[in-house]
């Protein structure tokens, strides 16, 4: 009896996921159908027509050939950087989506159908199960199957089953016999890697009917979305690939978009996302994804070297919410507001699966709103501080973190890239969409510190040589600092950068490079938006559509006008030699050749007019209470904010560090709100911050002396420590330096 209890339990579970793996199939076919989006809505009815002529204009004869195969691809072309036949399944899966799309005058109709088949037959010439794979191994277990696979989903049934049935075969081949597992070539996949292996196991598991390889596709995915000690999403919501490298918006864009849409087509089913998993994939989308797109597009600092390229834009940030915002999740509220936040200003066709949820987004009454605050990304150097109307974000690297990599020849002149690189937006179209990065000096960006030289902006990038790159805050305003050592240089320098509500103070020192080339510190590089704009200034000040610039002492200040052209294949990883011509006003200070502990101080503030600039500068706001190899700090006097930088242990207004600490605070008469973190990053054990006045502390061990607390901060990794001071007796000096 407890035999047949068993075998009737294995039976009922047998239907039960055979029944599951049926329900994905369908979500699977609804996706990619667009099955119940309104069709009269605009944006529907303009990816419907899309769609259409699209495919149309792909299945032209002459074009499509009568073989199946494509007049302008070369099908004898080895997979390199790209691979012209990887167009070829592309263009199949555009096809199968219009035949199988109802609402256009394709949909189901018989001769596009016959093309589908020769095409998909011709496939077998260059990627049957009888082709040895060679050349770069993605295209063959990871590129083609993408397109692929889904194709065959959707046809499976409306072709020939040899023609099926070869295919799968070839796609089994290649792929390897699970997700986790290498395909026939090429690594074991991890991070988004291992999200694209994810997807074509899954395709596959639908193709054969296979209930177990989908377990193993769930148990992948399970995995893929907790936080990861090497690539992937990282415990601060940034994702890596390609080592400790910062790529929330390039391979952690894909990442998003794919997991959102496996989530999509599991969901209601056993095949779902553990609720640890989704939660992990939920912050990463609030936190990470949402975080470092502004507009149209991701700031690109976690792009790394797609910024050679001329297509990229937000696409994978908007799909990823769009599908996101459609399932429940601990952080659906945040992910649905930055959804309808950012349909407000996407203006380009979105294809039909992310239309017809387009429709249903900007018909929801979801509070359109983008994050706002301040961030820093301790796993990767990284700090963004958002405001109603601005992005701003710093980029640095560490002996635990990678700049931004030259692969593939793309990326041919960003050696600088994390060398505290400066990326302001107001609009969020001032860098991108305008053909700006191929006329760019690439040897002056923005926020930068750099030796001029003839290979300073060149392919270089790896590990920093310096331990200390870290930042802290309180979730509105913090601090971040760097010691700069950059690649292939012999700059030395420590950058700190304090962010307030409305400014940023930018303090640099020790600025030294012995080799005697020149040395600028960067305070802009600006991509005029017309070019009749021009530099207002005052006595210490200056404004430029928009963002002004002020000076709290006297410094050797440069600014030039410069008309400037270059081609995307100057950048690399394109053929396109087109001239685009940009206009850029840029502003250095000049520490001159061979510096010796020179120094740098100015503040940027967005959103600014002539008038408004005038004033704010009138008042100087910030004191600069120290800018020395010890300690830099800055003081707001509206609000008595105090950020410090200990590089360090010092002592700077009564407030001192064992050790070197990024510090921000906020008090009353009576509290002291106090961020601090470690910038080395130690794994382990303690630092001891010191304030004056006797406190009783609530979020770390404190001990209070006579006249002064002594705080114990957990190194942590990085992490920031809150905490929350108390009086216990009313200090004779003001408190934190009020």
């Amino acid at each position: 009896m407890r035999f047949l209890g068993a075998l009737v339990l294995s039976l009922f579970a047998t239907v039960s996921f055979a029944a599951d793996i049926d329900v994905v199939r369908q979500n699977f076919i609804d996706y990619y159908t667009a099955a119940g989006a309104d069709r009269s809505a605009p944006r529907m009815a303009e990816a419907i027509g899309g769609l259409e002529s699209h495919a149309r204009q792909i299945t032209a004869p002459g074009f499509l050939l009568s073989d199946g195969s494509w007049s302008d691809i070369n099908y004898a072309e080895k997979p390199d950087g790209g691979w012209s036949p990887w167009e070829h399944s592309r263009r199949l899966i555009v096809m199968a989506k219009a035949y199988r799309t109802p609402g256009q005058p394709l949909y189901g109709n018989a001769t596009l159908r016959a093309q589908i088949e020769s095409a998909l037959a011709y496939t077998k010439n260059f990627y049957g199960a009888t082709i040895l794979p060679q050349g770069n191994w993605w295209f063959w277990t990871i590129g083609i199957p993408l397109d692929l696979a889904p194709t065959l989903v959707l046809m499976r049934g409306d072709i020939s089953q040899q023609v099926y049935d070869d295919l799968v075969l070839a796609i089994q081949l290649r792929i390897g016999p699970s997700p986790t597992s290498r395909g026939i070539i090429g690594p074991t996949p991890t991070g988004q890697n291992l999200a694209w292996s994810s997807y074509t196991h899954l395709c596959l598991a639908l193709l054969k009917d296979d209930v177990a390889r989908l377990g193993l596709v769930r148990d992948a995915m399970a995995k893929v979305t907790l936080p990861a000690t090497g690539e992937g999403i990282k415990a601060d919501a940034s994702f890596h690939q390609h080592g400790a490298q910062l790529y929330t918006g390039g391979y952690g864009g894909s990442f998003a978009n794919d997991v959102a849409k496996y989530a999509l087509f599991t969901r209601n089913t056993q095949y779902g996302l553990p609720a640890s998993s989704l939660a992990t994939f939920s912050d990463y989308m609030a936190d990470g994804v949402a975080w470092s797109l502004y507009g149209n597009y991701f700031d690109v600092s976690v792009i790394s070297r797609e910024v050679a390229r001329e297509s990229t834009t937000g696409y994978n940030g908007i799909a990823a919410l769009l599908q996101a915002s459609t399932f429940d999740s601990p952080r659906a509220a945040e992910i649905r507001s930055a959804t309808r936040r950012m349909l407000q200003t996407w203006t380009w066709g979105l294809p039909t699966e992310l239309a017809g949820l387009a429709v249903i987004a900007e018909r929801s009454r979801w509070t359109p709103e983008w994050p706002e605050g301040h961030r820093h990304y301790y796993n990767s150097d990284y700090t963004v501080h958002r405001r109603d109307g601005w992005f701003a974000s710093i980029k640095m690297f560490s002996t635990r973190t990678k700049s931004g990599e030259s692969t593939n020849q793309e990326n041919l002149r960003g050696a600088r890239q994390s060398d505290g690189r400066f990326y302001l937006s107001l609009r969020g179209d001032e860098w991108f969409g305008r053909n700006v990065w191929p006329a760019l000096d690439w040897t002056r960006l923005p926020g930068t510190t750099v030796e001029q030289k003839p290979t300073t902006a060149d392919a270089s990038y790896g590990y920093g040589t310096r331990s200390l790159a870290g930042g802290t805050g309180d979730g509105q305003n913090g601090v971040s600092a760097m010691e700069l050592s950059p690649l292939n240089s012999t700059l030395f320098a420590k950058k700190s950068w304090f962010f307030f509500d409305d400014a940023i103070v930018f303090l640099t020192n020790s600025i030294t490079a012995p080799m005697g080339n020149r040395v600028e510190t960067v305070v802009n590089q600006w991509p005029l938006l017309s070019n009749a704009s021009q530099v207002t200034s005052g006595s210490d000040w200056s404004v430029l559509e928009g963002v002004g610039t002020w000076y709290p002492s006297a410094q050797p200040v440069q600014t030039t006008r410069e008309t400037r052209s270059g081609a995307w294949a100057d950048l690399g990883g394109s053929s396109d030699t087109t001239q685009h011509t940009r206009t850029f006003v840029t502003t250095i200070i000049d520490h001159g050749t061979s510096p010796t502990n020179a120094t740098a101080e100015y503040v940027i503030v967005p959103n600014v007019t002539a008038t408004t600039m005038r004033t704010w500068a009138a008042s100087r706001p910030f004191d600069i209470l120290a800018n020395t190899t010890s300690v830099s700090a800055v003081r707001d006097r509206r609000t008595w904010a105090l950020g410090i930088v200990f590089w360090s242990a010092a002592s700077i207004d009564g407030i001192s560090s064992d050790a070197p600490a990024v510090v921000y605070m906020t008090s009353t008469a009576k509290t002291i709100n106090l961020s601090v973190a470690d910038p080395n990053a130690g794994a382990t054990g303690v630092l001891r911050i010191t304030v004056p006045g006797r406190y009783r502390a609530t979020g770390a061990k404190a001990t209070a002396g006579v006249r002064a607390t002594t705080i114990e901060i957990p190194k942590a990794g990085g992490q920031t420590t809150r905490v929350l001071l108390e009086t216990l007796t009313i200090p004779k000096r003001r408190a934190a330096g009020r």
